[in-house]
């Protein structure tokens, strides 16, 4: 990770970290439309010019649950295949949870699937917990928050 850094993506370079998903996400378009609506900042994590992680922080949407000036959303982690466990995730999303206590956000919630282990341990280890357990049309999964 010597040569990485974290920019924000512009709405013109967002279909570059689709390309994380190994195709189409399903989920694209509605975070582009938040982008658009100033709701939603995506940031990219550059390893030697290649985007290696991504990550987006959502603020006033209460779609997500999300609280003016106290509660914000932590979306869209994902890393490349090829970098996952060495520390990308991580680094993105401590990037992220910095960016909302910078904002004056006091705390910050998420959803990962159940059975997505390696996520769930990541967000463990950065101090997240589960408060809830719900289902939806993509599966069970987890609703985790931390206090910043």
């Amino acid at each position: 990770m010597k040569n990485c850094t974290i920019q924000r993506i512009c709405i013109d370079e967002y279909p570059a970290c689709a390309a994380l998903f190994g195709g189409q996400c399903p989920f694209a378009e509605t975070c582009l439309a938040q982008q658009k609506a100033g709701n939603r900042e995506a940031y990219a994590l550059f390893e030697n010019g290649e985007i290696a992680a991504e990550c987006h922080l959502v603020c006033d949407n209460p779609e997500y649950g999300t609280v003016p000036g106290r509660r914000a959303y932590l979306s869209r982690m994902v890393t490349r295949k090829e970098y996952r466990r060495k520390g990308y995730g991580e680094k993105i999303a401590r990037f992220i949870l910095d960016l909302a206590k910078e904002k004056g956000y006091e705390e910050i919630a998420l959803g990962v699937n159940c059975d997505n282990a390696p996520a769930l341990r990541l967000y463990q280890k950065l101090g997240f917990s589960v408060y809830e357990t719900a289902e939806d049309d993509y599966g069970r999964f987890y609703r985790m928050e931390e206090k910043l």
